[in-house]
């Protein structure tokens, strides 16, 4: 009886084949269900980082704005290779000449730019003679440094005259870079000229200028660029932003819709270029003007040359936020990751026409676009960081994607695309 117990025991000292691939088998399920779990708290982690990070940046410039009683900002940095997202901020405050003041002053003349010198000219512009004082900075100059772009006010008379705004056309698209228009017609003119006529020389027939720096954001001294973290970015298609903000690369055969946005490089740097009317881009990228205003023809699609947008928001004394990004009501800013906005999708039948490859896809987009029958792709974390312009407010809120309406007819049928995304950014509902 003892020999057989001892027999048994001694039998089941080792495992089976059998239990050793049974094992094994669970080992790696285990594993596999336990780093997708990590991997998922990970990025859900990161992108709650980053929308921290985001929060604490923004609520900074306000501080700033408040403690030094001027305009302080936060400038979001655009990826160059992927100019749909946004992967960097930085401080930015209203500039100074070179002296310290807010002030740039000087002298101009009145230019004539279509060249019939009447007095029912149309094309209407302004000349840089030179700078009062001893700064010797030519708006050539101040335009190299980034402390004068189109939509700065410059008062003609200085101290006394009417202040125009400067505009985005022929903005120092000169040889010289020393011709500007402004938005209205000119009151008061001396005389025309033209822009390469001597007219007069040196100071003789112009005009004293006043031109403000103080609304030009700059770098903020001492502060530097701060990065999110890698992986997690500003998704613009899915962000609710002024719409020049929404850019992106060119792409072949694409059907563009009219006002569409996209940046190319440039002899003189990045530029962005917006279509006049819809079309479908050609078979290769057209070689980009970069002089403001100029045109290229693309396919069927007209491109006009604009200055890349400072994505910039800014703050007051205050505490409001000031500027053109005003007139867009709610800001809302989207986190997502980059597994989400890098993916490719080849053959979409979701695009038109079907079968175009598409980059990404956007927090709003529900749809099957690998055409697998299962929807939607997104598989990485989102949150919204909403700044409301009147108050100066900074909320972090979850993303909805509710779809159970057609937001085309409103009908109680879905459609592939979320119903509001920012609803809980909207009503109040903040993430933890």
């Amino acid at each position: 009886m003892n020999q057989s117990n001892h027999q048994v025991t001694k039998q089941r000292t080792a495992f089976t084949l059998v239990e050793l691939l049974v094992a094994i088998t669970i080992f790696v399920v285990l594993t596999v269900l336990t780093l997708g779990a990590f991997n998922l708290n990970i990025g859900s982690e990161r992108v709650r980082s980053a929308s921290r990070q985001i929060q604490a940046m923004l609520e900074g410039a306000k501080t700033r704005a408040f403690k030094f009683q001027k305009p302080v900002g936060v400038r979001f940095i655009l990826d160059e290779n992927n100019p749909s997202e946004i992967t960097g901020m930085m401080y930015v405050t209203g500039q100074s000449n070179p002296a310290g003041g807010s002030y740039e002053t000087g002298s101009l003349r009145y230019v004539d730019l279509d060249g019939d010198l009447s007095n029912g000219t149309t094309v209407e512009g302004i000349q840089y003679v030179n700078v009062s004082g001893n700064t010797g900075i030519s708006w050539s100059a101040l335009n190299s440094r980034g402390q004068i772009r189109p939509g700065v006010k410059i008062r003609i008379p200085a101290k006394t005259g009417k202040w125009y705004t400067v505009s985005p056309s022929n903005f120092l698209a000169d040889a010289n870079q020393s011709v500007m228009q402004v938005t209205e017609p000119l009151l008061d003119v001396i005389s025309w000229g033209l822009p390469n006529a001597k007219f007069g020389g040196g100071r003789s027939n112009s005009v004293d200028y006043e031109l403000d720096l103080s609304g030009v954001m700059g770098p903020m001294s001492g502060e530097e660029p701060v990065s999110l973290p890698d992986g997690i970015v500003i998704d613009l298609k899915s962000s609710k932003v002024p719409s020049n903000w929404n850019v992106t690369r060119w792409i072949s055969g694409k059907t563009y819709q009219p006002q569409d946005w996209v940046v190319g490089v440039t002899g003189g740097g990045l530029r962005a270029f917006q279509t006049n009317t819809g079309g479908v881009s050609g078979s290769s990228e057209p070689a980009w003007p970069s002089v403001v205003g100029n045109t290229v023809t693309d396919g069927t699609v007209t491109w006009t040359c604009y200055e890349v947008p400072r994505f910039d928001i800014v703050f007051t004394p205050q505490g409001t936020v000031m500027g053109s990004v005003v007139a867009e009501g709610l800001l809302h800013l989207v986190l997502a990751e980059t597994r989400d906005t890098h993916a490719i999708f080849e053959n979409d039948p979701t695009t038109t026409p079907a079968g175009q490859t598409t980059i990404g896809v956007p927090v709003w987009d529900l749809r099957d676009h690998n055409n697998d029958g299962k929807k939607p792709e997104h598989i990485g974390s989102f949150r919204v960081i909403t700044v409301f312009p009147a108050s100066g407010q900074v909320n972090v809120s979850p993303l909805d994607q509710t779809d159970v309406r057609n937001n085309s007819t409103g009908v109680s049928t879905p459609d592939g695309i979320a119903d509001n995304i920012f609803r809980y950014a909207i009503e109040g509902s903040t993430a933890k």
